[in-house]
């Protein structure tokens, strides 16, 4: 076999150990936002393999549809209730760069990208649309020549560990190393021996075909994705079934010049022994049977893929590492998929509008948005109320101190004569960081509402509120912990219950389960919910509540008080806080026309959002004055 090629296969072994010894605490943070959601998988080229194998293995491990896609059909096409992850090695293929711009300026989310290769344009671009994930799981074992060999799967380890970890499955369940993943998982006791049975069954034969079972999809892809890049001969791939509908008859009429590649499943033995039972005798046919978990069988069949290519590569005396690119095909890499590009302003029209599920061309919502720019930008506030969690600080940086472009903005506006007020689902907890993030001279002009408004002080009160505990034995406490839909874990007190959703279940599962049991129990409470948690708030409580203290503490008038939180849609925890002419959302938003609209900047959500208001609000004796721009650029 050609040397590069021959170097990269010999390496495998190394790279699939340290795969499995890489930290992927940075992919469990990202799995886990992917599970609750169907997935679009993005690759191309050698990455598509990778995608499929994602896609895969996110439908096998959440019953969530997933599917696999190239760069050019995200462009192409709108995206909707789906999340999103771009593959690339190096960060810096520009098909996949443009296909993770387009789903960022379309609020995909969950939108990531996973990369092995630092300081790369994705990474630079994950920082202009900072709520996105960018994923670096660089290792020197991963370098690849021409076509995707370490990276794939160090890739697929990295991803099947991932996902294990979050259902809480040990990794245990994968073989140590390859030779103890080809004893196990295939009919094969060693690679050698499926190497030398491809030869077999390709020799001397001008096209193969491939026939596999729906769980070794990936390999089948896989294989014919690196016959046709590296030039290695004819190969055309089938599913048991769907070559029963028509794509035998290749085999009736070429039946002396094609090799079959059988790549079956356990489960359809008996349909992989018929099947192949039926088939024409001059055909060469090599069945290789797999067993096991969905995910072995995976990376097993693309283990498997990448050796039946080193042996079609020696029969055809190339190097599928260096296979030689022609100037045409450079020419057609370096080609770009443009789009008529919108105006800035029409963008961010039309992420107003999609935020509001609205279609962007519809006249009566365009005329809503105009409305709504002029009403801010008109108005003039007597005092700003801002959300705490996914407002100010990202969920992902719950336990960190504010970011300083956000304390920055707080202590520009209090100093300009602004009074706050911060409303929290936290307890004390927020009041211990908001005090340790901003000046101790500035917290006498910020009042802050804690467990969603039940108990409001100013940050200068340290005795942070301290809410007597819910009894262990409470009936609604317990019935909480012991239900299958929700996590088990349970925070309480007198005036709220905390709880979450398992691994997987989606937000408005959980509550709807909340709802029914309360309703069983005969309790009353409001049921409000954050990005991470589901809030009952026994006392009727809201954030809105905060407004009324504001205007008795500081002495306010009656004029608007500008507010800003991110979760504007019922059952979320600001909707009665946005659901206002002046309630403005860094995320979610109700479907009021007039009440609670997100005007950042197309792609701009969360934090980054935040900043774009608070940096757009300006204080003087008067009061507040917001200036919201149409054309803004993220």
């Amino acid at each position: 076999m050609p040397s590069r090629y021959l170097k990269e296969l010999s390496r495998l072994d190394k790279v699939y150990r340290a795969a499995l010894t890489m930290d992927v605490t940075p992919l469990i943070a990202c799995v886990e936002r992917w599970v609750a959601h169907p997935m679009l998988m993005v690759g191309s080229g050698g990455s598509f393999s990778v995608a499929r194998y994602a896609a895969d293995l996110h439908e096998f491990s959440t019953g969530q549809l997933a599917r696999a896609v190239t760069p050019l059909e995200v462009i192409s096409k709108e995206k909707q209730n789906c999340g999103l992850v771009c593959f690339s090695a190096s960060g810096r293929n520009h098909d996949i760069i443009a296909a993770f711009r387009e789903a960022a300026m379309q609020e995909v989310e969950p939108l990531t990208a996973l990369v092995l290769s630092a300081h790369s344009p994705l990474e630079k671009l994950g920082t202009r649309f900072r709520y996105t994930d960018i994923v670096n799981m660089k290792h020197r074992l991963f370098a690849d020549g021409f076509l995707a060999v370490a990276s794939l799967v160090g890739i697929s380890i990295l991803l099947t560990r991932a996902y294990r970890a979050v259902f809480g499955q040990p990794e245990q369940g994968i073989p140590n190393d390859i030779a103890e993943l080809i004893h196990q998982v295939t009919s094969f006791l060693k690679l050698e021996e499926i190497g030398i049975a491809a030869n077999d069954a390709m020799e001397g034969r001008e096209y193969v075909s491939v026939l596999y079972s729906p769980k070794l999809a990936v390999a089948a892809v896989d294989l014919e994705s690196r016959f046709v890049e590296a030039a290695l001969g004819s190969l055309h791939v089938a599913d048991l079934r769907n070559f029963a509908h028509g794509r035998h008859f290749w085999m009736a009429r070429n039946a002396k010049k094609t090799g079959v590649l059988a790549l079956i499943s356990e489960e359809q033995r008996e349909l992989g022994d018929r099947t192949l039972s039926l088939l024409p005798k001059e055909l060469k046919v090599l069945p290789i049977w797999f067993r096991g978990p969905s995910y072995v069988q995976g990376f097993a069949g693309l283990i498997v893929s990448l050796f039946i290519a080193g042996s079609a590569a020696q029969l055809a005396g190339v190097d599928p590492a260096r296979p030689g690119v022609p100037v045409f095909g450079r020419r057609l890499y370096h080609l770009k998929a443009k789009q008529k590009r919108a105006s800035q302003g029409d963008l961010n029209r039309s992420a107003a509008l999609r935020r509001k599920g609205a279609r962007v061309d519809d006249i009566c919502w365009t005329a809503c948005y105009e409305q709504a720019l002029k009403k801010f930008n008109s108005s003039r506030y007597e005092a700003l109320v801002v959300d705490y969690d996914g407002t100010l600080c990202d969920a992902r940086e719950r336990a960190k101190p504010l970011r300083p472009e956000v304390t920055d903005e707080l202590k520009r506006l209090v100093e300009k004569g602004a009074v706050i007020g911060l409303a929290t689902g936290r307890g004390p907890s927020a009041g211990k960081e908001l005090r340790a993030s901003l000046p101790s001279e500035l917290h006498c002009r910020i009042l802050v509402g804690y467990y969603n408004g039940a108990d409001v002080r100013t940050l200068t009160d340290e005795e942070d509120p301290i809410v007597e505990n819910a009894s262990e034995k409470n009936p609604l406490v317990v019935a909480l912990a012991k239900d299958p839909v929700l996590d088990g874990m349970v925070r309480s007190n007198t005036v709220q219950i905390t709880t979450g959703v398992k691994r997987g279940e989606a937000v408005e599962n959980g509550v709807e389960q909340v709802r029914l049991i309360m309703h069983e129990l005969g309790v009353d409470g409001n049921i409000v919910t954050s990005a991470h948690s589901i809030d009952v708030c026994l006392a009727g409580q809201s954030k809105e509540d905060l407004l009324g203290e504001m205007r008795s503490v500081f002495d306010l008038g009656n004029g608007p008080i500008l507010r800003i939180g991110d979760r504007g849609r019922p059952p979320g925890n600001d909707w009665k806080l946005l659901d206002n002419p002046h309630g403005l959302s860094v995320d979610k938003v109700s479907s009021h026309a007039e009440h609670c609209w997100c005007l950042s900047p197309a792609g701009v959500k969360g934090v980054q959002a935040a900043v774009y208001y608070l940096k757009r609000l300006d204080w003087t004796a008067r009061g507040g004055c917001i200036r919201l721009s149409r054309s803004s650029r993220p």
